[in-house]
């Protein structure tokens, strides 16, 4: 038997927390086995695993309330069923309510026979009911009102409220479940800003300029996947978010420097690094995983790059000898939480765990204090991450400078516009307040 969108969603939120797999790449891969892509079953299986994943914790606040019984010990998969019916009855008009708990008793029949009648009674007692289901007071109690509210770890939630104050958490915590805008890095290597939003209007795509970035454009009421266009397959474009296209930008280098790129992944800020050195100079990229080193070395092939050279090392563990105090500018783009990227990765507000930190934190120190050892005297180290946690960032550059007297902070260059640096020159971007994932970032001169 054909297995319904709502059944493939649910198998897409099972593997995302089974396998600790992102819900991107899952997505991807079913619209390409099932031949989905471009389609309106496509865009609602889309719709259907990101708004679970957005409203997790508020959906299970509701459930929760209607289920006679300990609600986090209940199988898994029955808890998903649950949600997605629940995100479609509440958020979605797509289909009627009736329908949708049809829908949901049918599947799980198929998943788990015994607790059909289990999912049908919560449904229709929600159908009832649900408008009597309250929340807690934002003004009595602000953390657990916007934890259940507006569905984020109450943890994470109270660690916001003691940086950001009360009203500012609510405000990031609503625009990380909000649709993030598409936005792609413009190649300047084979075309311009100006000359590619040209074309892409004319192929009847909605395009405006970012604000921050010069190289970059966000794309309204996209039919169809960008990676599946011309636009794409000709390296004139990159999926690439604004706050992060920015990042290149604190890195300013010049034609004919040397750039040492640790941490590249696939090569999002490297390949813009080429684009700003206008192939010339010489960029250095290295990562610990061989698989996101071959996937970058993909991606000069197909945006025309010839100015990069690909090592793989794990400089959590020590710097080769051979990056040894050669460089203009090493860009530590640190692993993270990803704190700063929940709009796009809404799996990671259920995946981390306050303990994780220490761990993110002391690979950190390790990264960047070896990356020191390449900067030549006089060139610059620039630290970055996507996290909006503080131990992840200012207390790590703190932490650095105290222990490398040689270094100290600079401002950003005059192309990083004032409002996206804070007064101790540390780059700052936030998805409430200028519509981009959330980046930190700083400068360190080697003296």
């Amino acid at each position: 038997m054909e297995k319904s969108i709502r059944h493939l969603a649910l198998d897409i939120l099972t593997l995302v927390q089974k396998r600790q797999k992102f819900a991107a790449e899952l997505i991807d891969n079913c619209l390409d086995a099932y031949k989905l892509s471009g389609t309106a079953d496509g865009r609602l299986l889309t719709h259907l695993v990101y708004g679970e994943l957005r409203f997790q914790g508020h959906l299970d606040w509701i459930i929760a309330k209607l289920y006679q019984g300990d609600f986090s010990i209940l199988n898994e998969k029955i808890k998903n069923i649950l949600r997605i019916a629940l995100y479609q009855i509440k958020f979605s008009e797509r289909l009627p309510d009736f329908a949708v708990v049809d829908e949901a008793v049918k599947i799980a029949k198929i998943i788990h026979p015994a607790k059909s009648a289990l999912i049908n009674a919560i449904l229709r007692n929600y159908l009832r009911y649900g408008k009597k289901i309250s929340f807690p007071s934002f003004e009595k109690n602000p953390a657990e009102h916007i934890a259940a509210f507006h569905s984020h770890p109450l943890w994470l939630v109270k660690k916001w409220i003691n940086i950001f104050g009360k009203q500012e958490t609510l405000s990031l915590c609503a625009a990380n479940n909000e649709i993030p805008p598409l936005t792609i890095r413009v190649n300047t290597l084979k075309t311009t800003r100006e000359e590619l939003k040209e074309k892409l209007v004319s192929s009847g795509l909605d395009i405006n300029e970012t604000t921050f970035s010069p190289d970059g454009l966000t794309l309204s009421h996209v039919d169809q996947p960008i990676q599946k266009t011309s636009f794409f397959h000709k390296g004139l474009i990159r999926i690439q978010d604004e706050g992060s296209q920015c990042i290149s930008y604190l890195v300013s280098p010049k034609e004919n420097e040397l750039v040492l790129d640790i941490c590249a992944g696939t090569g999002g800020k490297t390949t813009h690094l080429a684009a700003i050195l206008k192939n010339k100079g010489q960029i250095v990229a290295t990562d610990r995983d061989s698989k996101k080193i071959s996937e970058l070395k993909k991606e000069t092939g197909r945006m025309g790059i010839t100015t990069i050279a690909t090592q793989t090392a794990d400089l959590s563990i020590s710097l080769p000898d051979s990056l040894k105090e050669r460089f203009d500018h090493v860009l530590v783009d640190a692993p993270c939480s990803g704190t700063g990227t929940l709009r796009r990765n809404p799996e990671i507000k259920w995946r981390i765990r306050p303990e994780d930190l220490n761990n993110y934190t002391a690979v950190q120190k390790l990264i960047l204090g070896n990356a020191a050892l390449a900067v030549k005297k006089g060139g610059r180290l620039i630290y970055s991450t996507c996290s909006l946690l503080p131990e992840e960032n200012e207390c790590i550059i703190d932490d650095f400078i105290k222990s490398n007297e040689r270094f100290s902070l600079c401002k950003p260059p005059s192309l990083i516009k004032p409002q996206l640096w804070d007064k101790h020159n540390f780059y700052h971007t936030y998805p409430q307040a200028n519509n981009m994932d959330g980046f930190f970032g700083a400068i360190l001169k080697c003296q």
